[in-house]
């Protein structure tokens, strides 16, 4: 029984840490009820259980899984020295957590996704639209949580190379959506077709291929964490670094991607499948290339 102790990882000192995190995580999960309810107007079992919005749904399903995500983040870094530290340092990253997935939304609907309304089109039942967010959630906090385990977790520097990184992948994400805006437009662009209009008109297929793009695309730039080196004495060299890093590899995780669309997806038209025929399967196909070459740079670099 000795022996079999011994193996086990978790120390009595380590309890009460531990004990403040787990409350404190549950408490931050359980904010998603009273945001999601004040964000609707209305409350979650009118919304769900009497209206049947499955596209609001869904969005609230991509939160709950961000906020775990970005939590597991929280909780990556060193332990505070005191008790107080703890919750100290675990309440701002958490609240830190919580605003990134405000912003990330209005940053996504007011400017990525610009000619419509992501937030209308959910509360009319709008699935696409329900997709498309919740996936943007969920690619923001993969792309947190990475950055949250690279910096030094104890200390309110990192929270702040936190902030700054999360600046930079709004803006990595937004050159994805134009880059996905442009390839779409430009291969309807006989028949007036846009992106946009496609998600607005519940393109579902469309909607899984391009959340599928920009997740493949989070989890790819994860892999800069195991590329840079975090270094607080020259943190200005660090950040830019990371910058560097995740640039080139956001374009060699597209470049590889469409290889591998060749090779898996020959002879299909994709712009009649998707565009067209709303044909989910296609799209979910090249949904999992994309996240599929992601995984690969996690698991190469990482």
């Amino acid at each position: 029984m000795e022996n079999l102790t011994q193996m086990i990882m978790l120390s009595d000192a380590s309890l009460a840490y531990y004990a403040i995190d787990f409350v404190m995580l549950m408490g931050f999960m359980a904010t998603l009820r009273l945001l999601a309810s004040s964000i609707a107007g209305i409350s979650l079992k009118e919304l769900l259980a009497k209206q049947d919005n499955f596209a609001a749904g869904i969005a609230l399903a991509g939160a709950i899984i961000a906020v775990a995500i970005l939590m597991m983040g929280v909780v990556a870094g060193d332990a505070g020295a005191t008790y107080t530290e703890e919750v100290t340092l675990m309440g701002s990253y958490g609240i830190a957590a919580m605003i990134f997935m405000g912003l990330t939304r209005k940053v996504f609907d007011k400017v990525g996704l610009r000619q419509i309304s992501i937030h209308d089109e959910i509360m009319a039942g709008n699935v696409a639209a329900g997709v498309v967010d919740a996936f943007n959630l969920i690619a923001t906090a993969i792309i947190m949580r990475a950055a949250m385990s690279w910096v030094d977790g104890s200390t309110f520097l990192g929270l702040a190379i936190v902030v700054v990184i999360f600046l930079i992948s709004q803006i990595i994400l937004l050159l994805a959506t134009v880059y996905r805006n442009m390839v779409f437009n430009r291969r309807h662009k006989e028949n007036g077709k846009t992106l946009q209009d496609e998600i607005k008109d519940g393109n579902i297929a469309l909607a899984i291929r391009f959340s599928g793009y920009r997740l493949g695309i989070a989890l790819a730039i994860t892999a800069t964490s195991g590329l840079v080196v975090y270094d607080p004495s020259l943190l200005e060299f660090s950040v830019l670094a990371w910058v560097f890093m995740a640039v080139i590899i956001f374009v060699a995780q597209t470049f590889l991607s469409i290889i591998l669309r060749y090779i898996l997806l020959p002879k299909v038209n994709i712009a009649e499948e998707v565009g067209e025929q709303r044909n989910v399967a296609i799209g979910s196909i090249e949904a999992a290339i994309y996240i599929g070459i992601g995984f690969t740079f996690v698991g190469l670099f990482t």
